[in-house]
């Protein structure tokens, strides 16, 4: 009896070391606190952790011209690491990130792209790519971008060839405002005109001038809105015959990077269509 009770005593202190030596191989960054500041950003985080992790801004808020509250700023300080955009695209939070340590926060491509207030680069798949692979060293998780490169792919010969026959009809898309540059440029698309250049300025005269002659001369396909538009100011230019896209600009709507890049994709596609 003693030599079975010594024996279960020693099997249950060795199964209390191996637990204590599991739990201190594991990697530091499963147990980290990440705070993304955008949506877009959480779901970057999800793509290299596993993890959904809740934004500091509200999904269908831009992050341009956000005012910080003091709950924002005590999930901020209490993070052991923030994930942002920078101070130039997020200037709302660069006195507040002044004050937190290096190694607790980290800037998407930081250095990598010349980023300007009012550019979603987000919107961009190179960007996204660079993202990626930087947080994922950055916490220690593999991640294989050959998945992603070979779906971007596919979705750059639909894009080109979409692009080729709006050409041929001598037809192309409008945008709100200039949001999805990003995407665009990596794409290879380019739109007619814009309302606006940044989500926060009105569109000029100008502006309205050059897109009321294209929808005039029926060069116009479609537009594609966005979180900002003005839905009077668009129906005052363009004729109801006219497609209005939307365009989930702040991925809102998507639960991952993937499904956020096919979104966009999906609307630029249908923009002319065949109905």
């Amino acid at each position: 009896m003693v030599t079975i009770m010594l024996f279960t005593v020693r099997f249950a202190a060795q199964m209390l070391l191996l637990f204590t030596v599991w739990c201190s191989g594991t990697s530091a960054s499963d147990a980290v606190s990440i705070l993304p500041s955008t949506q877009a950003l959480s779901l970057i985080v999800k793509e290299v952790t596993g993890d959904v992790r809740l934004p500091l801004l509200p999904a269908n808020v831009s992050p341009h011209d956000f005012s910080l509250k003091p709950s924002h700023i005590r999930r901020l300080q209490g993070a052991e690491l923030v994930v942002w955009l920078g101070p130039k695209v997020e200037p709302y939070l660069a006195k507040v990130m002044a004050q937190i340590p290096d190694h607790q926060q980290f800037i998407i491509n930081q250095g990598q792209l010349a980023l300007e207030y009012g550019q979603h680069p987000w919107t961009s798949p190179e960007y996204l790519l660079q993202g990626l692979q930087q947080l994922s060293l950055r916490m220690g998780k593999d991640w294989d971008s050959d998945a992603w490169l070979n779906q971007m792919n596919k979705l750059k010969q639909q894009l080109l060839a979409h692009q080729f026959t709006l050409t041929q009809k001598n037809q192309g898309y409008l945008v709100y405002h200039d949001g999805i540059g990003g995407f665009e440029g990596y794409f290879g698309l380019q739109h007619l005109a814009s309302f606006t250049g940044a989500d926060d300025q009105p569109p000029g005269a100008k502006q309205l001038a050059t897109i009321a002659q294209l929808a005039q001369e029926q060069k116009v396909a479609c537009v594609l809105i966005d979180h900002e538009v003005r839905p009077k100011l668009v129906n005052a230019v363009l004729s109801p015959s006219i497609d209005r896209i939307t365009i989930d600009i702040l991925a809102t709507n998507s639960d991952s990077l993937i499904g956020y890049v096919n979104e966009l994709q999906k609307a630029v596609l249908s923009c002319g269509a065949d109905k």
